[in-house]
């Protein structure tokens, strides 16, 4: 590490700390943001995981008494163990360790995915694989991507910036909310998954798929990511099918591996299975939050809810299979395209979730010049995150407001998300039009310059 980098590294990190140190020592600010619906999910309360261990271990009883707590087992005894070592006052400093742990993770990865791709274009450009592009008449030599034009010690660095420093984030260190610890295993399989450790990959990915089942579906986008770097190695894939089943089986194993475990803690009592698993897809705690299904089953008449249940949860399982064979060559789009809708279309989204994606756009940053709606998103993220509290407030706390003020926002806040994942999708998919066929715009029959149109 260069003296220049490390020093931007160290003191991003030192300054990061230091900022969340800080917020520390604001006692109601930590209060309230503890209480904020958008922050604390069923699934991410640190009040419930202390229900949880104080129902295991001061009451002799299951931490799944009652309809409070939504951990798995695993989960439940590491939170126990550093409950015993730490006190209720000091254990935010734990928070603030892995948040500063995260954002060391997502520099790594930053960076790793930004050469891999400068890699991954350099290889391509030698096979002439973008021969039309050099060919067209507006030459863009420095369209393709090299660590000269695009260069991964500074775009990774502001990566790591837009972690430690993202609002979202610093609200979930200071609530102490478990999403940190969700943000970790997911970081560590990525972290794995990039350095060519699959074995190790596979195993966070199958404790992170026990903890928030929507997980299951990165295994494709994964897999894609394997085959990619195959190609990129010249090893020779003899079955693309064998390939996906090998890799799949594994996992499988792993995820039931995980799970036995959890059964064993649980002295193989199944109701941890409903309080977590099942309580997750049969989405029965309609608190408000900022996703989607809480108002839509609030107001829905009986016997219509299970109908949309299964019709919402598809879209969070339904979409990876076809992206991924769309962005087949762009692979590590494609897993942050995949993250992103995950953290869209669960039941009980984070705002710490957003924050974690929305520190990765960095890595795609040469995709900016082809967006289209950088302003109509990010205005829409911002009045989503500010007016939240707000329409709460009139709808519960004044009684100003009713519960579609709430929801209205809710519904703009995932908006953004998606117009941002739509953005990113469409920009990649124009310029790997460009890469192949070069810059000049082709003609329509009647000879007037065609659109680029996703269909």
């Amino acid at each position: 590490m260069s003296k220049y980098r490390s020093l931007g590294f160290f003191g991003t990190l030192i300054l990061g700390a230091f900022t969340r140190l800080f917020l520390t020592t604001n006692q109601p600010l930590r209060q309230w943001l503890q209480n904020r619906l958008e922050i604390s999910t069923p699934l991410t309360s640190w009040n419930r995981v202390l229900e949880g261990v104080y129902l295991k271990w001061s009451l002799n009883s299951s931490s799944y008494e009652g309809d409070l707590v939504h951990e798995i087992p695993m989960m439940i005894n590491i939170y126990h163990y550093l409950i015993q070592l730490f006190t209720n006052k000091h254990i935010i400093y734990v928070f603030i360790l892995i948040d500063c742990l995260n954002s060391i993770l997502v520099y790594k990865i930053s960076y790793k995915i930004i050469q891999f791709n400068c890699i991954m274009e350099n290889f391509n450009k030698t096979n002439g694989k973008y021969a039309r592009l050099f060919e067209s008449k507006e030459k863009k030599d420095d369209f393709l991507l090299t660590e000269k034009n695009f260069k991964p010690i500074f775009w990774s660095l502001f990566a790591m910036v837009c972690y430690l420093f993202n609002p979202l984030n610093l609200a979930c260190c200071m609530s102490q909310t478990t999403v940190l610890i969700q943000h970790f295993v997911l970081l560590m399989w990525l972290n794995f998954l990039l350095n060519g450790k699959i074995f190790m990959s596979y195993i966070f990915l199958a404790i992170h798929a026990n903890i928030a089942v929507y997980s299951l579906v990165l295994i494709v986008p994964s897999i894609s990511f394997i085959r990619q770097k195959k190609i990129f190695k010249r090893k020779q894939i003899k079955s693309e099918f064998n390939l996906v089943g090998k890799h799949a089986t594994a996992f499988v194993l792993l995820f039931a591996c995980v799970f036995m475990f959890n059964l064993y803690l649980e002295n193989f009592n199944t109701r941890f299975i409903d309080c977590t698993y099942l309580f997750i897809l049969k989405v029965r705690d309609l608190v408000p939050n900022m996703g989607l299904f809480w108002y839509f089953l609030t107001e829905m008449f009986d016997h219509f809810i299970t109908f949309f249940i299964y019709v919402f949860q598809l879209n969070a399982f339904l979409y990876s299979i076809p992206l991924t064979l769309r962005l087949r060559n762009e692979p590590l789009v494609n897993l942050l395209i995949q993250i992103g809708l995950l953290y869209v279309f669960k039941s009980y989204p984070n705002i710490g979730e957003t924050g974690l994606f929305t520190s990765f756009l960095p890595c795609v940053a040469y995709l900016f010049p082809l967006m289209r709606n950088v302003l109509v998103f990010t205005c829409m993220l911002i009045a989503g995150m500010v007016l939240a509290p707000i329409m709460f407030y009139l709808w519960l706390g004044s009684g100003g407001g009713n519960a579609n003020f709430y929801f209205a926002i809710t519904l703009v806040y995932s908006v953004g998300q998606i117009f941002l994942l739509v953005d990113v999708f469409y920009a990649c998919l124009k310029r790997e039009f460009i890469k192949l066929n070069g810059s000049n715009v082709p003609l329509n029959t009647d000879g007037k310059p065609a659109n680029f149109t996703l269909e």
